[in-house]
């Protein structure tokens, strides 16, 4: 593969393509957008942009086209930090004429104050005269945060950062998200979906100057120059012999018995993974000796001894925020003062062995070429 790193001249905006012999070529538009707040701006933000655009003044152009189109893959993303419209197909004008969709909804959609009502929330009332709050994106994040395995590492997340935009939830609190105005959400979207706020990516086989052509004409040809975006993510500040200790309540959980709820886990900020390549790759290498299968110190002392029937969401090491994050924990236990300190006292007895006395080079080696493995088999598919 060989990849091609450009910046346009004007507006800054960055592009880079991945250029490789494979036929499902993929094509994605990325914003870095820091949530300012619980209210799930930069969520429904993105449903709204594909709500009809300037060039496409119809309602809901993204599921006509996922019914026309031959594409492999169709989506939007909201992370905690960027938001991305990715699509594929193997057919190169499907590919292009998606392409003039995409673009035309990220860079100029409509954000009707209707579709803000349909998208994000609205007050009307159901059965009996009884008014309630309504919303596609409300309603799903009602769905999400109902979900023990996603409340747990949502909170978990926000209680690690205080102060980088990751303390806020990306997809939206239902408490905070009819806090949310169609004026704010008009404004966040002239402020950070920028060509200077931009990446263009693409991958594959197609001559990827096809797609410069059409976003030179259909987009940055209608920017001025260059704008002085602040979406930088601010690092967390390291806080040495800190510890905060939150105690939270959540739904229950079916598949689990009454007495059998208790989540636990303790989890530290560590290095900026981009930045630190091999300190990030030795603490994925130390994940996966202290966790991963029946063998793993960690299994031993937590699950093979009853303490908890398994791992707690999000374990080990988690690069996805620009500070990353190590979490050990159980969950299936019990929500008991004593037997949470059995479960902290196993962590740090697990910790401690392995400080003192490492790991078998067996144990190693076998980690290792699971990481090799993995990577190899990624670049094949």
């Amino acid at each position: 593969m060989t990849g091609y790193k450009l910046t346009h001249e004007l507006t800054k905006a960055k592009y880079l393509h991945i250029d490789s012999d494979n036929a499902d070529n993929a094509f994605s538009i990325l914003f870095r957008t820091p949530p300012i707040d619980n209210s799930g701006i930069c969520h429904i933000l993105e449903h709204l942009a594909l709500c009809g655009s300037r060039k496409y003044p119809i309602r809901d152009p993204f599921f006509k086209m996922l019914k026309r189109s031959l594409n492999t893959y169709m989506n939007a993303w909201t992370s905690s930090d960027f938001t991305m419209y990715p699509f594929s197909s193997q057919n190169e004008k499907d590919l292009l004429n998606l392409l003039s969709v995409y673009l035309d909804a990220a860079f100029f959609p409509q954000l009707r104050y209707e579709d803000f009502m349909q998208e994000g929330h609205r007050l009307e009332f159901e059965a009996q005269n009884k008014l309630q709050r309504n919303g596609v994106a409300y309603n799903e994040m009602k769905g999400f945060m109902s979900n023990p395995q996603e409340h747990f590492q949502i909170r978990l997340l926000q209680s690690i950062f205080q102060s980088a935009p990751y303390k806020y939830n990306p997809g939206g609190d239902p408490k905070y998200i009819p806090d949310l105005s169609h004026k704010v959400l008009v404004d966040y979207h002239a402020k950070y979906y920028h060509p200077s706020n931009t990446w263009f990516f693409s991958f594959g086989d197609l001559d990827f100057t096809k797609y410069l052509q059409i976003v030179e004409k259909d987009v940055l040809s209608h920017f001025k120059g260059p704008r002085n975006v602040d979406s930088k993510i601010a690092r967390e500040p390291k806080r040495a012999g800190h510890i905060r200790t939150i105690e939270e309540t959540f739904m229950a959980d079916n598949i689990r018995p009454l007495n059998q709820q208790g989540k636990f886990a303790i989890a530290t900020l560590c290095n900026e993974s981009y930045a630190d390549p091999y300190k990030t790759f030795a603490l994925k290498m130390l994940s996966k000796l202290l966790l991963d299968g029946t063998s793993s110190p960690f299994y031993k002392e937590l699950i093979a001894s009853e303490l908890a029937d398994s791992y707690c969401p999000g374990i080990g090491y988690e690069t996805a925020t620009r500070d990353s994050k190590f979490t050990l924990g159980v969950q299936g236990c019990l929500f008991d003062k004593d037997h949470l300190e059995k479960i902290e006292s196993a962590i740090y007895k697990v910790l401690n062995n392995a400080k003192e006395n490492g790991f078998d080079e067996a144990s190693f080696n076998k980690a290792l070429h699971e990481v090799i493995f993995n990577a190899v088999s990624l670049i094949m598919i």
